[in-house]
This record gives structure tokens, C-alpha cells and sequence, in this order.
């Protein structure tokens, strides 16, 4: 055997970092896990914060990737041998984003709330005793009043035998079923990978700003646009912060609720009916929202905004005419949604319907070994790594008292819509991907009802509301993600596919550590967020309207999603039939979220800057525009973050750059 030369070994050593999950970087992020996990529960907890997974880009990951490359900046300096590699930076950043998923607010927030709030707040006014405390499942919920009580008024220990032992077993059972849940749809992706990434040439705008950041020498740190735009969003925050510690400092008011000012709603509630169907409607301009806007392509930043002010318009069409609240939530804008979502999928599915064809003959032994020969893993594979965990998660659903059918067909809802998120994501870019109330609970809850569910069935169902509440912080986009730096730099999908299933369940064990850790010191009715106790009764006050008006098969809402579906599909229709069509049937789908009430104004901003850019500068007015996006992004988080740290630390109330 012919030894190995020095350029052999130096070959050797940069090919493998250039596969990216190198030892180095694994290490990193099990030590970073851990802190990160403490940061977002203090953050969300005693700091009262929705934090950063309520957006696409998780705004402590990007800080801790551009914390990262300054240290790559200094090594490419002082210590050239040691440099980290485009793929190692990616990596970290794919890892510590899916770590981060597990201490979300749609995971850790509405997990620990819905799993004790009905015990904690059933009253004789409520009825909650009478209603349904009796059905429901006792082993992943906390009933101990005594352990409640402690927890609540804080000053206590978990390490106190009579605090850990009440809640081991539920945290147990649910960190197993939040490690099988996530990985399962690491199996759908490799199946979806070729059609979405190489056919359709899914862009990710999302990943636009890390995959520039994780380039030798970030070229676009050093454009003018790019530092005078870091300045202005900077400058935002500096002020906004001293005005919070010294309020004779004007402000600069940029958030939703920061000024009454920046609600043109109030002059539409002076008019009177139908105007003040119209609820409020802030003029917000959060620096890093324009800058992921400009990101996105420009048909779908003018879709967004366009469709938020058509269902506001469409409620004061509803209140002329009488119609406006005739029943609850009518004229039912979330299944409208829901519908526009269903279409987007079945769409997707129609056009993928050859790949998907030949995916399934691979998977059951017929087809060409070819058809998956370049996948990180085998179809067959990918279809075992999705089929085992939710069998598992059915078996669960079902051993909480669910009948077979609804534990089924919950979870394939579930996983449907995350299918969706995952697509909007590569396609779209949105800032936000909530999908606020749309999920299997509400859904099945509010169409079929307790009398056709039963009232067993739908409590359970109320059990597993939290992770459905919003669908926002779920693995699956950032693991599609993964895959698409795969094809993008050539990093190892495979490898980084598997350690972030990995990443999942550790990060998920340090997440409820720290939640109880903190509850317990804190105490979550003393010095926690103000939101908790309404967090932790959401879910049963939900179930307690169902229980009461006790309705079956509700035709309103199916019907709204059947229009929702019919109107994406017509959007679709035209925007495939004529070029100049300027809407994204998207739009109509995605526009009803909470969080679009933040973004719509800042969704017009860079569509105007965009086709203005576009019209009379042409390539080169794009790309220094491009520059200027992630001078926004980055000036805002750089800033923000520092105002959040120095909160953390001296526990002072002070500026939060968002929600």
C-alpha cells in the first residue's frame, strides 16, 4: 500500500470538512444545545417573549451563525488550518435550527400549558369538573394539586423528590413521542427531495442570508448597501432601547401596538358600520421583516399584502349585509384558508404524480435501482423511517383514549400540513409559515364536532392541541433544508439528516428540563409571562365551547374550505393561463394568519422598493437592493439580540425588536 503524502492527508482533511457534520462541528452544537435551549425557555418564560420561532429565520440561530463566522474570520487570519468549511458553517446552522424547534413557542409554551391548565384552573364557575376533567388521559397530563400549587408560586427545587416524581413519567412519555414525531418526516423528504429541489428548483429564499454568511469572506458584508442599511436597522434599536430605560429618548415606533398612531384601523371605527368590521390595521416596519420580504419573489410579497386587505374588505362586506357573525367566526376565514392550503398540496401532489409513481414502485421492490440511487437514503428506507414513528404516534393517540380512526386520522393531518409548510418554505420564503388554528384539533373540533367525535375523542384531541396550535416551529423545513445545501455545496445529507434526528431528542431533553427548572424557580403564576395563564386554558376553554354548544357536522366550515379550495384553484388556473397575472394563489391561502397583521405593511414596503428597483436599475439596482436585505436582517438581530441579552442579564424590561 502506497503511504499517504502530506497533499494526500490535506486533501483528505479538506474533504471531509467539506462534507460539513464534521466531529468538530457535532461537538459544538451538543455544547451550544444546551444553552440555546436555556435562552429560549428564560426568553419565553420569565423574560415574556414569543421569541424568534414564531418567524421562518430564527433570529438566535442566524446570531449564533454570525457569531460563528467572525470567529471563522479570525482563524482565517491567524490560524488558516483550522478554518471552518462553507459546509461545516451550514450544518451548525441546520442542526442548531432543529434544536431550537424543540423549545419553541409551539412546543415547550402550549406543551406545559395545555398539560396542566385544566386542573390548575377548573372552577364551580367554570364547569370544567362537570364538562370534562374526568375524560381526560392521566398519563401525559400533571394532576397533582400540590405540585401544581409549588409550581405556580415558584421558590421551589425540582430536584426536590416530591417535584420530579410527579412530573418524570408525563415528561418521559413526551419526550418519546416528541423524538418519534419529529423524525418520521426526515423519511418524507428524502422521498420528496428530487421532484421539489432538482425538477421544480425550489429556491429557499429563507437560506438565502446563511448561505451568504457561511461564504469565505462574506462578500456582500462589504457592499455600501449592505453597511448603510445595517445602520439604519441598528439605529432603530439603539433608540428604541434607550427609550425603554430613558423615556425621554423619542422613540421610533415600528411594532405592532408600539403607537395608536400607526393604526389607520381607528379611522374606519370612527365611520362607523360596515367600516368597523374592519378590526385594527397597524403600519408596522420591522427592519429584518422588509429585509426577508425583499428576499422573496416580488408576485408573492404583493399576493400577501393584497389578500390581507381583500379579507379585511370582505368583513365589512359581511357586516352591510347582515351576515357578519351569524354564527361563531363567520364568515369563517380560517377554513377558507384551510382549503386554499388543501389545494396547495393536492396541486403539488397532481404535478409530482410520475414521481411519485416510481417512488412507490422503488418502495415496494419494483423499480430500478437507479430511481434512488443519488437519495441519502433508499426510498424503502425513507418509508421505514416514516412509517415506524407514526405507527408509534397513532399508538400513543390511541392509548390517550382516542378512538383508532380520529388517532389516524389526526395524525395524518398533522403530518399533511406540515408537508405544506415544509413546501411553502422551500418555494415561498415567507417570514412566517403560521399556520395559526389550523391544525387537526381545531379542525376536527370545530367541522365535526362533539356529537359526531364523541366526547371522549375530542378531549383527547385536546390533549395534543399544542404542537397543532400553529404548526410554526417544526424539523421538517429545516431538514428539507439540509438536503438542499446537499445539492447546492455538496455537503453529506445523509449524515446531517440522521444527527439531526439525533439533535432532536437531546435538545427535546434539555428543553422540558429547563422549562421545570425554571417554572419551578420562577414560578409561572409569579414571575413568568403575563400570557401563560390564558396559554394554559386555551386549549380547555376551546374544548368547554364545544362541550357546550355540543354541535355535530358543521356544513358553514366545510363549505368555507371548499370555497377556499375552489378559489386557489381557479388562481392557480389563471396564473398558469396568462403571464401577466400578477397574483400568487398563495397569497390567498397564507394572508389569515396573526402574524400577517405584522407583516402586510412590510410586505408592501419591499414590493414597492422591488419593482421600483426593477424598473429603473435594472440587475444592478436588484443586487445592491439584495445587499441592503441583509443589512436589515442582520442590523436588526445583531441589535436585538444585544437588547434581549442585556434583559436576561440585569432582568430589565427593555426594547424587543420583536414580535
Amino acid at each position: 500500500m502506497t503511504p499517504l503524502t502530506t497533499t494526500d492527508r490535506v486533501d483528505e482533511t479538506l474533504a471531509y470538512r467539506h462534507s460539513g457534520v464534521t466531529t468538530r462541528v457535532l461537538i459544538i452544537a451538543f455544547l451550544v444545545v444546551p444553552l440555546n435551549a436555556l435562552f429560549m425557555c428564560f426568553l419565553q418564560g420569565p423574560r415574556g417573549l414569543e421569541g424568534p420561532t414564531v418567524v421562518s429565520l430564527f433570529y438566535n440561530v442566524v446570531f449564533l451563525l454570525l457569531l460563528f463566522t467572525a470567529v471563522n474570520a479570525l482563524l482565517r487570519r491567524f490560524l488558516p488550518r483550522a478554518v471552518f468549511a462553507p459546509a461545516e458553517l451550514l450544518s451548525f446552522f441546520i442542526l442548531l435550527s432543529v434544536a431550537t424547534c424543540t423549545s419553541g413557542q409551539d412546543t415547550m409554551n402550549t406543551t406545559f400549558g395545555t398539560i396542566q391548565g385544566a386542573f390548575r384552573f377548573s372552577t364551580p364557575e367554570n364547569g370544567w369538573d362537570r364538562l370534562f376533567i374526568n375524560y381526560i388521559p392521566t398519563t401525559m397530563t400533571v394532576n397533582n394539586e400540590a405540585a401544581l400549587e409549588r409550581l405556580w408560586r415558584g421558590d421551589a427545587s425540582l430536584f426536590d423528590p416530591e417535584n420530579y416524581r410527579v412530573w418524570l413519567g408525563p415528561m418521559l412519555r413526551w419526550w418519546a413521542f416528541y423524538s418519534a414525531l419529529w423524525a418520521a418526516p426526515a423519511g418524507l423528504i428524502v422521498i420528496l427531495r428530487k421532484r421539489w429541489i432538482e425538477r421544480e428548483k425550489m429556491t429557499f429564499p429563507v437560506v438565502q442570508l446563511p448561505m451568504e454568511m457561511a461564504q469565505p469572506g462574506v462578500p456582500a458584508f462589504r457592499h455600501p448597501a449592505f453597511l448603510v442599511a445595517v445602520g439604519l436597522a441598528a439605529s432603530v434599536n439603539i433608540i428604541n432601547g434607550l427609550h425603554s430605560l430613558y423615556p425621554q429618548v423619542p422613540e421610533i415606533p415600528v411594532k405592532l401596538w408600539q403607537s395608536q398612531t400607526n393604526d389607520i384601523g381607528r379611522f374606519f371605527h370612527a365611520a362607523g358600520k360596515p367600516w368597523n368590521a374592519i378590526d385594527w390595521i397597524y403600519l408596522c416596519s420591522y427592519p429584518f421583516i422588509i429585509g426577508l420580504a425583499i428576499l422573496l419573489p416580488g408576485e408573492l410579497s404583493l399576493s400577501l399584502w393584497f389578500f390581507y386587505l381583500f379579507w379585511k374588505a370582505e368583513a365589512i362586506f359581511c357586516s352591510w349585509v347582515g351576515w357578519l357573525n351569524m354564527t361563531p367566526e363567520f364568515p369563517y376565514f380560517k377554513e377558507q384558508s384551510f382549503g386554499g392550503y388543501i389545494a396547495m398540496i393536492a396541486f403539488s401532489a397532481w404535478a409530482a404524480r410520475d414521481h411519485l409513481a416510481l417512488a412507490w414502485r422503488r418502495i415496494i421492490g419494483r423499480g430500478s435501482p437507479s430511481i434512488d440511487a443519488e437519495e441519502p437514503l433508499s426510498y424503502r428506507a425513507s418509508a421505514l423511517l416514516f412509517a415506524i414513528p407514526f405507527l408509534y404516534v397513532v399508538s400513543v393517540g390511541i392509548s390517550q383514549r382516542m378512538a383508532t380512526w380520529v388517532s389516524v386520522a389526526f395524525f395524518v393531518q398533522y403530518y399533511l400540513m406540515s408537508t405544506i409548510v415544509g413546501r411553502i418554505r422551500a418555494e415561498m420564503g415567507l417570514p412566517t409559515h403560521e399556520l395559526e388554528r389550523l391544525g387537526p384539533t381545531v379542525m376536527q373540533g370545530n367541522v365535526l364536532g362533539p356529537r359526531l367525535l364523541g366526547k371522549q375523542n375530542i378531549t383527547s384531541l385536546s390533549v395534543f392541541f399544542s404542537f397543532t396550535r400553529g404548526i410554526r416551529n417544526i424539523p421538517l423545513p429545516h431538514q428539507f433544508e439540509a438536503l438542499f445545501f446537499q445539492h447546492k455545496t455538496g455537503l453529506n445529507g445523509k449524515k446531517l439528516l440522521i444527527w439531526s434526528i439525533v439533535i432532536i431528542a437531546f435538545a427535546q431533553a434539555w428543553a422540558l428540563f429547563w422549562m421545570l427548572f425554571l417554572g419551578h424557580r420562577h414560578g409561572w403564576g409569579a414571575d413568568w409571562a403575563p400570557w401563560w395563564q390564558w396559554a394554559s386554558q386555551e386549549s380547555w376553554r376551546q374544548l368547554a365551547g364545544w362541550l357546550g354548544r355540543n354541535e355535530g357536522f358543521n356544513v358553514g366550515r366545510c363549505l368555507a374550505s371548499v370555497i377556499g379550495f375552489g378559489v386557489y384553484f381557479g388562481l392557480m388556473f389563471v396564473r398558469t393561463r396568462f403571464i401577466w397575472w400578477p397574483l400568487h394563489p398563495a397569497g390567498f391561502a397564507l394572508s389569515t394568519t396573526w402574524y400577517m397583521a405584522h407583516m402586510w405593511f412590510p410586505m408592501f414596503i419591499a414590493w414597492a422598493l422591488k419593482g421600483l428597483v426593477a424598473r429603473y436599475s435594472h440587475a444592478k439596482g436588484m443586487r445592491i437592493l439584495t445587499a441592503a436585505a441583509y443589512g436589515l436582517i442582520l442590523g436588526d438581530i445583531t441589535t436585538g439580540g444585544f437588547w434581549i441579552l442585556y434583559s436576561m442579564i440585569t432582568r430589565v424590561n427593555v426594547y424587543a425588536f420583536w414580535p
